[in-house]
């Protein structure tokens, strides 16, 4: 299956609305994607209203204090969404069977030793908002190795054409939420794409840094 696991729409800082990111998606041969909008699950909630073929799966980014995680599989946000530890989110997540990955890891500050004491499920290797393919992704694939995590893909898409840009590639034995968070966890996953247009990214950037920078603002 064909995935695009990091997706924004207009419910936080993406410009497009549901059924344009979900048109994109079945228009490129994606089989599904997870609407990882910040710190909410009404976009997945809007998509399960619309009919396009597509798996959709719950998801949202969380920003925490140890970079940014993109939590899947769940219909629920933490208490405190907007200012929680790393740890505890990883936690809060496992809890509840939920699938965490670190998302573009290599996009800002480094936190390794927390990291390899609180794994994700997975590590965001390639992201199409990277400013340059090779070094972003070696490093990532380093991150990933270190962590014993499997690398997975997504577009970080902000505007409905980049939607399937780069996106993960699962086998998974049932096209379902369950059977496809499973088979990430256990490794059964590749990765593929491509990186979005350079202005894309340049606002990407610009727009991550803001977040780091303003920890109000959405990147």
């Amino acid at each position: 299956m064909k995935l695009d696991l990091h997706v924004h729409t207009v419910h936080s800082d993406g410009g497009g609305t549901v059924k344009d990111v979900l048109r994109t998606a079945k228009s490129k041969g994606l089989d599904g994607l997870a609407i990882t909008d910040h710190n909410t699950i009404e976009g997945y909630f809007e998509a399960e209203s619309y009919d396009f073929g597509l798996l959709v799966l719950p998801g949202y980014e969380v920003c925490t204090d140890a970079g940014h995680v993109l939590v899947i599989g769940l219909e629920r946000t933490p208490p405190k969404i907007e200012i929680i530890r790393y740890e505890d989110l990883i936690r809060w997540v496992r809890k509840l069977g939920g699938l965490t990955i670190l998302a573009h890891p290599t996009a800002g500050r480094i936190h390794s030793d927390r990291w390899i004491r609180c794994k994700p499920d997975a590590v965001e290797v390639l992201n199409a908002s990277y400013p340059i393919y090779r070094f972003f992704v070696k490093r990532s694939l380093r991150i990933a190795d270190r962590l014993g995590a499997p690398s997975v893909a997504g577009s970080d898409a902000h505007c409905p054409e980049n939607v399937g840009n780069s996106y993960t590639i699962v086998d998974a034995s049932n096209p379902s939420n369950d059977d496809v968070i499973e088979a990430i966890k256990y490794g059964n996953v590749s990765f593929e794409g491509k990186l979005s247009p350079f202005s894309t990214r340049i606002r990407a950037g610009l727009g991550y840094m803001l977040s780091v920078m303003l920890p109000s603002t959405h990147s």
